[in-house]
């Protein structure tokens, strides 16, 4: 995991520890995936945005975000005559990755392979 539950309050999270604990686990893989392995190696520079990108993408994913493929992520809803929109595959993967990269390409790009960017 690339932060903590208390770096996860500070940034505004309102999660219980339990929940923060699965999801930053799953976002950890998620920035894993994308970095292809580059975050576990990455400059201590990168520390902070690395913290960051995970707390984000722990309030995404506990929100419903990025399920399209699986479940499809809900974009608007309305109660009364029951109505909902759901986000499709394309949407939630261009979503993770404009999310992604907010916070890992300064100061150092850990998105770009071999001089092309991943996302």
């Amino acid at each position: 995991m690339y932060s903590s539950y208390e770096q996860y309050q500070a940034n505004g999270g309102t999660l219980p520890e339990s929940r923060y604990n699965i999801l930053a686990k799953q976002a950890g893989y998620l920035i894993d995936s994308a970095t292809m392995g580059r975050a576990r190696d990455a400059p201590d520079s990168m520390a902070e945005p690395l913290a960051d990108c995970e707390c984000a993408l722990v309030d995404s994913l506990a929100a419903g975000a990025f399920n399209a493929g699986q479940t499809g992520g809900v974009q608007s809803f309305t109660n009364d005559g029951y109505s909902e929109t759901r986000a499709t595959a394309a949407e939630s993967k261009a979503a993770l990755r404009s999310l992604l990269g907010r916070y890992l390409t300064q100061p150092v790009n850990l998105l770009a392979a071999a001089g092309y960017a991943y996302v």
